[in-house]
């Protein structure tokens, strides 16, 4: 399904019309890590600026039996994981509903529509959109750093769900992935496509050009306008 805008551009042969087509998994693939990396750099700025990351100091022995020590600062996995929880849903969540996609999806050319209407999301579509996509998996992701029974059990619970968010994309060619089908969204690419321009209306100033009135018939001479008749008959000649 494609759904167009009006006409942009006009030129002198076509139209550039701006539509909506399905996004490529690969494109969204792309811009799923281009706002992963966002949210990375963003979470240890404010990490940075709030003080939560700590001194570690390291050492070891080379192979000829010098010691080297190393130092330098770290984010604990609990404060990592909860920041990013809360900085992916105050990113993604408002550009969803405000501005139909983030900052990846945009610079890649995607836009986030309705299912049903091509508009943009509701409040609770979008919260929908990311507690399916990325909610649910922050609190696994802390366990594993408190609990480390279940780590394993995480972790391929986290690969199965990124497998079925694969497959559930390409499924059937409609690019409608199981976050989609939940939150009633869909994830699609702008094209522009030329359109041949149409042609002037007749009421645009040019006179239309006329036809060649047809040329009258020949007339039939009538035998008023051959004057008088004159008679053929052969009279005798007089002595």
């Amino acid at each position: 399904m494609a759904f167009s805008r009006s006409p942009g551009a006009q030129t002198r042969n076509y139209v550039r019309q701006e539509a909506w087509d399905r996004a490529s998994l690969a494109r969204r693939l792309s811009a799923w890590l281009i706002d992963l990396a966002l949210l990375m750099a963003m979470v240890l700025l404010v990490a940075t600026l709030l003080g939560l990351a700590q001194p570690r100091h390291g050492s070891w022995t080379d192979l000829d039996g010098t010691v080297v020590t190393a130092s330098g600062t770290y984010l604990p996995t609990l404060w990592l994981e909860l920041l990013l929880a809360i900085a992916s849903a105050v990113y993604a969540i408002p550009l969803w509903r405000l501005a139909r996609g983030t900052l990846g999806q945009r610079l890649l050319g995607l836009r986030v529509f309705g299912l049903e209407v091509p508009s943009a999301l509701s409040w609770r579509q979008a919260a929908i959109r990311w507690l399916v996509l990325y909610g649910w998996t922050f609190p696994g992701m802390a366990s594993t750093s408190t609990i480390p029974a279940v780590t394993w059990p995480c972790t391929v619970l986290f690969l199965a769900w990124f497998a079925e968010l694969i497959v559930s994309t390409r499924r059937g060619g409609k690019g409608i992935g199981i976050h989609d089908m939940f939150a009633r969204s869909q994830v699609r690419k702008q094209q522009w496509y030329k359109v041949v321009a149409p042609r002037p209306a007749a009421d645009s100033g040019a006179q239309p050009a006329q036809s060649p009135a047809p040329a009258p018939p020949p007339e039939t001479p009538t035998a008023a306008s051959r004057g008088p008749r004159r008679s053929t008959r052969r009279r005798p000649a007089k002595d």
